[in-house]
């Protein structure tokens, strides 16, 4: 079955008739069940007079409410908005609008108070919090779980308007790369292209380079978490999103689930720091999430069951461990009486230094690459099994230069 993309109108009776038919109807149910000044925090009232002064055209209310409504009525940004506004009294009279702002006030108005709406809607969150418990109880006996303390979460991307994410900025700098490098294949060229691509978007340091529904875009990175009845309980756009100027780009989903495994711990404890009284029984991610520290911390820390699909690239199959022979050299795993061959010792930064060994039926190929002969692998890898051993767990075993080898003798 195709799967089907949901919207506001599905999970609200007679929303779709209340919109397209009658939607004075709509006006009269928010104005009936909602008061858009019990909503709004003091502190922002007291910043909006602050900065407008107590005579103003519109006040608090009048601006939070056409928000509201563009988002309810999927008006896709304020230079449409302000013209539903001007044609339409019903909205202007629901909202107490005295005049029609321009767009160019909604872009101000959304700068300014950033900071307050994000605390509006932690209110909102908290308001909502007693309404989702009671959904929840009448479903709970039918799912045998309580929806409301169930949670999912997901990273997402918030693509923003930075010369970057133009087609034509990468475009020039591929017809560049292929000026300058003719005789190379078009997928080398496009690889090329991406790791010359700037880590972050000029105009903004925090909107980085990120690999968001299969393809590299400029984008703040988010991290969503809503509870089973698909109410949104969190959002945190991540400022301690791993740093991307070492990042590798020649494997795209690699990199994304690198990054998304990280963002688990820091958003949980941001949630929690805003909602101390919130009571999470589970919390279901998708396999990027799949990273040890998080299962520990959901769990020990906070009591939390993990519920977190396997990445394949996260778990390894069973091949068997490497032995030792009597001079401390790791044996096949398949064939005890077979040492490995020791490659070479190497120490990068800040790592220990280690021994390499590779199986005996590997040859090393010109240019630094492996092929391995053996018709009964312990490895799915070409390279065959490779395997390493560091002196400072052992000296006397594991010997700095390894006993047997032609540099030994």
């Amino acid at each position: 079955m195709k799967p089907k993309q949901f919207d506001f109108s599905d999970f609200i009776d007679d929303f779709y008739k209340y919109v397209t038919i009658e939607k004075p109807m709509l006006l009269h149910l928010l104005e009936q069940f909602i008061n858009i000044e019990e909503l709004i925090p003091l502190s922002w009232q007291h910043h909006y007079n602050k900065h407008l002064g107590r005579h103003h055209n519109n006040p608090l209310t009048s601006i939070v409410s056409t928000l509201i409504l563009q988002k309810l009525l999927s008006i896709p940004g304020p230079s449409l908005l302000v013209i539903f506004l001007s044609y339409s009294k019903e909205l202007r009279n629901f909202c107490g609008l005295k005049s029609v702002p321009d767009h160019s006030f909604y872009s101000r108005f959304k700068q300014d108070y950033c900071d307050d709406i994000e605390n509006f809607f932690h209110k909102i969150v908290d308001i909502t919090k007693p309404i989702c418990q009671e959904i929840a109880q009448a479903l709970e006996k039918e799912l045998v779980f309580n929806p409301a303390q169930l949670y999912i979460m997901d990273t997402t991307g918030i693509e923003y308007y930075v010369k970057e994410n133009n087609p034509k900025f990468f475009n020039a700098l591929l017809k560049k790369l292929q000026y300058l490098n003719k005789d190379k294949p078009k997928e080398d060229i496009y690889k090329m292209a991406y790791n010359q691509m700037p880590k972050t978007a000029s105009a903004d340091p925090n909107v980085k380079l990120q690999y968001i529904n299969g393809t590299f875009c400029y984008a703040h990175k988010a991290v969503v978490v809503s509870n089973a009845l698909g109410i949104i309980r969190y959002l945190d756009f991540c400022d301690y999103q791993p740093d991307t100027n070492n990042t590798n780009l020649n494997s795209l989903e690699e990199t994304k689930l690198t990054w998304d495994g990280k963002l688990l711990i820091p958003a949980i404890d941001n949630f929690l720091n805003r909602h101390p009284d919130f009571n999470i029984w589970a919390l279901t991610a998708d396999s990027g999430f799949d990273h040890v520290p998080n299962y520990k911390y959901l769990f020990e820390k906070h009591g939390i069951l993990p519920v977190i699909a396997l990445n394949p690239r996260n778990t390894k199959q069973n091949f068997g461990k490497p032995g030792f022979n009597e001079y401390g050299i790791p044996t096949c795993p398949k064939d005890p009486s077979l040492p490995m061959k020791w490659d070479r010792s190497c120490k990068g930064k800040n790592r220990a230094f280690r021994n390499k060994f590779i199986c005996p039926k590997t040859t090393k190929l010109p240019g630094g690459k492996y092929l391995c002969s053996c018709e009964n692998k312990c490895t799915t890898s070409n390279c065959g099994r490779m395997f390493y051993t560091y002196p400072k767990d052992n000296y006397r075993v594991n010997t700095p230069i390894p006993r047997g080898t032609e540099l030994w003798d």
